[in-house]
């Protein structure tokens, strides 16, 4: 280590020309991107537990909102929320817009 350049108060400097600032910025960048894929993976989807009646579960669409939009919705008849099947042109309160 004794010759590698050194800055202030005796820190290294640069290394094969790469500053310490631009170095720690490319590593939070970095960090951000890994994070943010890593925040997209996500498990099986799990059927839910709620009853139809607590959710508020109808067999029609509410509008436009319809089970077979909703981000909760498994394919062809699940929810992540409500147990039991739920019908695509269904609706409950936990309806949420993938």
């Amino acid at each position: 280590m004794a010759n590698m350049p050194t800055g202030r108060n005796g820190v290294i400097a640069a290394v094969n020309g790469i500053s310490r600032r631009k170095f720690l910025g490319h590593a939070v960048l970095g960090a951000a991107v890994g994070g943010g894929v890593a925040g997209c993976a996500t498990g099986p989807k799990v059927p839910g537990t709620t009853p139809k009646q607590d959710a508020q579960y109808q067999d029609k669409p509410n509008g436009l909102e319809r089970c077979g939009l909703c981000k909760h919705f498994i394919s062809p008849s699940a929810c992540e929320i409500v147990a039991g099947p739920v019908q695509s042109d269904g609706w409950c309160k936990f309806y949420a817009l993938f």
